[in-house]
């Protein structure tokens, strides 16, 4: 027995070379993997022999890049090219390949087979980003959304266009909200992202700084704009982010003058209230953000909310002088606070 095990071994390692070197030969060629996609019978075949054939994109004797692999996907013979499970694999890796241009009319005729596939619109959507066709990418990926597609290729994707589009037309031009504004309402039309509200809203707050006013009636309409994209973004999130209290506190600077006009007909108030919260110290320290604490202070009293105006100004008092909180306490009805 003792024998037998040694001649097996000793046939194992003898053979063991041969074995390996026999099977790397069984490993496909490129000219094997293009016989099995021109024998595909149906579109199992087809989509298998395809995936087959994206494994060796970036391997040595295959395709160097995307770009190469869609480009030899346009050489095959027999109407192959043609077939829309072949012209969606070529949209795709044209548009990994960032020549977007070339890969949308592939993918727009694979999605004429099947509209609901909501991957297929979210590629289309990319390579008309990369088109710049701004609005239409943001409409594409809305109905991709509206299809079922969903994660972080989405949720990239729309920040990405919402950046480029600022980029490429100048808010200062516009007639009334900028248009990366009017793209990003139509994508949170279909998905509420608290993420892209609060871009939306950081993103118009800084137009607002170097192109508005707010007595224009242009800038009223940026600063009521991004004060409701701020406060969905900073409330509906599953977590407070670093810039949500500089957010809030530039979103209700913004809104002044608008919230004193219409007689706190904004969402200022509540800008502030979450702005202090934000800014409170769980030790019981000073609020991160005085001024904060006024305006609360102030917006309170508009509203006829007098005791808390009062224990606003009290609290701002405590942290330092302030002649502004020193003001709206003479304000104030005399008798609060006789019970302290």
């Amino acid at each position: 027995m003792r024998r037998l095990t040694t001649i097996l071994c000793a046939a194992a390692l003898l053979l063991g070379p041969a074995l390996l070197s026999h099977a790397k030969e069984r490993e496909k060629t490129l000219p094997d993997l293009r016989r099995d996609l021109l024998n595909a019978q149906d579109e199992k075949q087809l989509g298998l022999a395809l995936h087959a054939l994206t494994t060796k994109i970036g391997t040595s004797g295959f395709f160097a890049d995307h770009g190469a692999f869609a480009d030899w996907l346009g050489t095959l013979p027999d109407g192959r090219p043609q077939q829309p499970l072949v012209r969606r694999h070529r949209g795709w890796a044209l548009i990994k390949a960032q020549r977007g241009a070339e890969g949308v009319p592939h993918l727009e005729a694979a999605l004429k087979t099947d509209p609901s596939d909501g991957l297929t619109r979210a590629w289309l959507a990319d390579g008309m980003r990369q088109s710049k066709r701004f609005m239409e990418a943001t409409e594409m990926l809305a109905s991709a959304v509206t299809c079922g597609q969903s994660g972080k290729y989405v949720d990239d994707m729309i920040a990405k266009i919402i950046f480029a589009f600022r980029r490429a037309v100048l808010s200062g031009h516009a007639d009334n909200l900028p248009e990366y504004v009017v793209a990003a309402r139509k994508y949170l039309a279909v998905r509420s992202d608290p993420k892209i509200h609060h871009l939306t809203a950081r993103l118009l707050l800084d137009d607002f700084a170097t192109f508005e006013k707010p007595d224009r009636t242009r800038g009223k309409s940026w600063a009521r704009a991004a004060g409701r994209h701020a406060l969905i973004g900073i409330t509906t999130a599953t977590e407070a982010t670093a810039g949500d209290l500089q957010l809030a506190y530039d979103a209700a600077r913004a809104l002044a003058l608008l919230d004193r006009q219409t007689g706190g007909a904004t969402v200022r108030f509540d800008l502030l209230a979450t702005a202090y919260k934000l800014g409170r110290d769980p030790s019981g320290g000073p609020n991160a953000n005085p001024d904060v604490v006024t305006w609360l202070a102030e917006g309170a009293a508009l509203e006829g909310r007098y005791e808390l105006a009062y224990r606003l100004v009290q609290e701002r008092l405590e942290i330092s002088g302030s002649p502004r909180a020193k003001r709206l306490l003479m304000r104030l009805p005399p008798d609060l606070g006789e019970d302290d």
